[in-house]
């Protein structure tokens, strides 16, 4: 195959988006397209290795296969094992058996669904997976298993329709992601049949090229003048992608067709000869080309890592550091294990083949230890403590409130009221749930008896709800459904006197949905007018309602500090504080602790962090009690701790009363 330096030069320009954006720099919001970049780049080489051999009669299925295992495995298994020492010093158990789950998915080229099936809500934060980055990797793997019998199928008995063919399929898995985007965004995100248009896109020009260059086609369209437009016009649209886009534009769709078309085009159209061409092909961009595999490979894990360990947060100027160490790490892997590998390891066939599943072997039994044991929670800590001794999974539990049958959809199970005439419905999202304890453990709460209806990101609001790339209208007419079935059920209900309400009201957000088919932009005018028609039709049924603010969040992992804090220092040595100003919490709780207190809203509301912070001091930890168990959830023993100390439940039932009274 003829080398294209402009080909590295492409790599370059996926690999070091994908870095900055995981790295955090918000002006590479879109930088998350260079993996689709990647898919392209793939889906033309693969075909074109492939083809080639295939016209000259002497494609061998093993030893492609073979080319790939010494192209992949050797730097995936060392960067895997790499990982493991820090995972065990560093890693709480619940993390730990993830991450032993992920090597599996390595070993087994599933990581992709691993992923998408831990992508859940109550799902641990994305980037402190160190592995999470191989869900393309193992795409990429899908693809070689499946693709080559298909090509070969193809190019013997219907070489005629191979583009035609390809091309339809491309077409269906582009109509099927765009689809999917609302309708099941996370699978979408993750899964082979969503992302094979990406790879085949790769494979059409490919083949367009190879039958150009053997005379089957004429001449190419794309000569002198239009070379350089469409070299020039396809590097603009990965560049205007990796600036525009964020992470709420839905991907892969028909807006991913931006990045794809645009490193198409540069495939199509770009040599040594035009602007682009010799652009992509500098020295340092085919340089970090040709160590991109291996960069990628190291970077997620060194930024997952160190935010791992330091609590305090990872500064920019370490991220730089880390980048640095990236390409250092990246240079020596290629040196010294792709290289060698891939052009000096001379063993016969069979020999490389067994070598890879022995590794892909080793790598899952080293998983699937981890992950049987349950993230192996009598590892000692660096304080001498073993994680079991902490109880770190009690501190992380998630928590559902009365059950977790209480989760997701409407249900009348005994599991999620305490009595049989509950006198107090507590109605709303995941911030309604985790507010459970508190109201149970109240002095307030001896005679009362209560009901819980939530769901996971459904604001309790009638007739409308968000609507983003994560949950698209499908599941926004589940939300109003829920809300509608809880309308009914308490229209009914002759014992409810008090609605407690809650939500960290991020449909102030998003788009809505008010469940005909409309979209509307996020305007908290709206949401006021929805919310106070709620809370009207409550009054109307002679029911008090009262809404709880979420409690205050900086937007840090407070629980994994109090953890820390328990383990080890900071940075420099010293104890860690978790405690924080309320001046400190994030943008997002600031704008709706705002809207909440806005003087246009009809029904009382409670400030949580009057009864979590102390002045302007609020703390993650009172005694040894953990309040929260993620970034804002409370934890059950937290929730329970500030229902004992504040009686919210009776703070909750006063103000409620009192804004009746003054209505």
């Amino acid at each position: 195959m003829q080398y294209r330096p402009e080909v590295d030069g492409l790599r370059a320009i996926a690999v070091l988006p994908v870095i900055l954006f995981h790295a955090g720099f918000s002006a590479f919001s879109g930088g998350f397209v260079g993996v689709d970049i990647f898919f392209v780049i793939s889906g033309y080489l693969i075909t074109t290795i492939i083809y080639q051999e295939m016209a000259q009669g002497r494609f061998s299925m093993w030893r492609f296969y073979e080319r790939r295992a010494r192209r992949i495995l050797p730097a995936l298994f060392v960067v895997s094992l790499a990982c493991i020492p820090f995972a065990w010093l560093w890693m709480l158990p619940n993390e730990f058996k993830d991450f032993s789950q992920s090597l599996v998915g390595v070993a087994t080229f599933t990581s992709n669904i691993l992923f998408w099936r831990e992508s859940g809500y109550f799902a641990g934060a994305a980037e402190l997976k160190p592995l999470l980055h191989t869900w393309s990797l193992a795409v990429e793997e899908q693809f070689y298993i499946l693709y080559p019998p298909l090509l070969l199928a193809l190019y013997r008995f219907v070489p005629k329709l191979l583009f035609s063919i390809i091309s339809l399929g491309a077409l269906a898995s582009l109509g099927l992601a765009h689809w999917a985007s609302s309708a099941h965004p996370s699978a979408n995100f993750y899964l082979l049949p969503t992302r094979a248009w990406e790879l085949g896109l790769g494979a059409l020009v490919a083949i367009y090229l190879q039958r150009l260059r053997s005379g089957d086609n004429a001449s190419s369209p794309l000569e002198g003048p239009l070379r350089e437009v469409a070299g020039l016009l396809g590097l603009t649209l990965i560049l205007y992608s990796i600036v525009a886009f964020d992470e709420a534009t839905p991907f892969p769709s028909l807006w991913t067709l931006i990045p794809v078309l645009g490193t198409a085009l540069i495939i199509l159209a770009s040599n040594r000869n035009t602007l682009v061409g010799r652009l992509l092909g500098v020295r340092l961009l085919v340089g970090i080309g040709l160590i991109s595999y291996s960069a990628y490979l190291w970077h997620q894990p060194l930024f997952a890592f160190a935010r791992i360990r330091l609590f305090e947060g990872v500064p920019d100027s370490a991220f730089w550091l880390l980048i640095a160490v990236t390409f250092a790490l990246a240079w020596l892997t290629w040196l010294l294990i792709e290289v060698p590998t891939r052009k000096y390891l001379k063993l016969p066939r069979p020999q490389v083949l067994s070598a890879a599943a022995s590794g892909c072997l080793a790598v899952g039994i080293v998983g699937g230890l981890g992950w049987f044991n349950g993230g192996l929670p009598d590892r000692s800590a660096p304080s001498g403590l073993s994680f079991s001794q902490l109880d770190s999974a009690k501190m992380t539990k998630v928590n559902h409130g009365l059950s977790s049958t209480c989760e997701g959809s409407f249900t009348l199970s005994p599991d999620c009221r305490t009595g049989e005439k509950p006198s107090v419905m507590v109605w709303g999202d995941s911030y309604a749930m985790h507010l459970m304890q508190a109201l149970t453990s109240s002095q307030a709460s001896k005679e009362v008896d209560f009901i819980q209806f939530t769901k996971s990101v459904c604001a309790p609001i009638f007739d409308l709800a968000l609507t983003n790339h994560k949950y698209g209208p499908s599941w926004s007419a589940g939300c109003i459904d829920f809300n509608n079935q809880v309308k009914e059920w308490l229209k009914e209900s002759i014992d409810v006197d008090y609605v407690i309400m809650s939500s960290p009201m991020g449909i102030i957000f998003n788009k809505t949905y008010d469940g005909s088919g409309k979209l509307y932009p996020a305007t908290e005018s709206l949401v006021m007018e929805k919310l106070n028609e709620t809370a009207n039709y409550i009054r109307s049924l002679g029911k008090k309602p009262v809404f709880i603010s979420p409690p205050p969040r900086t937007g840090d992992n407070l629980a994994r500090c109090v953890i820390g804090s328990l383990v080890f220092t900071n940075s420099k040595g010293e104890e860690i504080s978790c405690d924080f100003s309320y001046n400190e919490t994030s943008s997002e709780h600031k704008s709706v602790t705002q809207f909440l207190h806005n003087t246009e809203i009809n029904m009382a509301v409670v400030e949580l962090s009057d009864h979590m912070c102390d002045g302007n001091k609020c703390s993650a930890a009172i005694s040894d009690t953990n309040i929260f168990r993620d970034p804002g959830h409370l934890s059950h023993a937290g929730s329970a701790l500030i229902g004992q100390e504040s009686n919210l439940l009776g703070v909750a039932m006063e103000a409620a009363d009192s804004f009746s009274a003054t209505d």
